[in-house]
């Protein structure tokens, strides 16, 4: 596996100072592919500014400073994606993993009511023995359910202090939704209506707010607030 890529490289959803580093970290195989994270060197060192070299940051993680839904982390090329829920109990600080307006994955400050919240989108459902329901979502994780009500498409809301399911964010007409690709990426909108599509195209999503975009891009929210995406670490790539 590469271990370093050079920063003209690194993929688009990753944003590290410019002529800072030549070198970039490259994500390992994980929850998250690698055009769609951020290694977790470059969420600590380049946009939360705990550490100025690679070395503290290693430092910090084999410490198990930091958290990633509940689970410490000690690995510095760990692949954080969007949802994901960073802790640093040491600091008494959470971050979101979110895309803001480019298309980049950005930390940002996560609410006290959301500090235990992870929202996992279904991708596929399958029956398994004895009637039961294996659901996977879009980090990887994976459960067994006897909800025959969640569908592909929904939210589960997973406690990571519990390690429960507390409920579902349904996709429908109606749903405040956060955009995870397209046009308007980073932005929270409302569904009108939803086209199923009779094909292998994706469903067609279309917004009260006078767009429509792929299912593939639309992340039901419900009630979730979340802060601004706007980046306060290094200068933007």
């Amino acid at each position: 596996m590469i271990n370093k890529t050079k920063r003209q490289m690194i993929p688009r959803v990753v944003k590290i100072p410019r002529k800072k580093y030549f070198w970039g970290a490259t994500s390992m195989p994980g929850p998250h592919k690698r055009n769609a994270s951020v290694p977790m060197l470059h969420v600590l060192r380049d946009y939360l500014s705990l550490g100025d070299k690679e070395r503290e940051i290693t430092r910090l993680l084999n410490n198990k400073f930091v958290m990633v839904d509940g689970k410490a982390i000690k690995e510095k090329k760990y692949p954080a994606g969007f949802m994901d829920l960073i802790t640093i109990p040491e600091l008494k600080k959470s971050y979101r993993i979110l895309y803001d307006k480019l298309g980049r994955l950005t930390p940002v400050p996560e609410k006290e009511e959301n500090s235990n919240v992870k929202p996992r989108k279904v991708l596929n459902k399958y029956t398994i023995k004895g009637g039961k329901t294996m659901i996977a979502c879009h980090d990887g994780y994976t459960f067994i359910s006897d909800n025959k009500g969640i569908s592909t498409g929904d939210v589960v809301l997973y406690n990571v202090k519990d390690k429960k399911i507390d409920g579902t964010i349904k996709l429908q007409e109606g749903s405040k939704v956060f955009l995870t690709g397209g046009n308007h990426v980073g932005s929270i909108a409302t569904v009108k209506s939803i086209e199923v599509s009779k094909s292998s195209q994706s469903n067609l999503i279309s917004m009260e707010e006078g767009f429509a975009t792929i299912e593939e891009y639309v992340f039901p929210i419900g009630n979730l607030k979340f802060n601004s995406t706007e980046f306060t670490g290094g200068e933007s790539q």
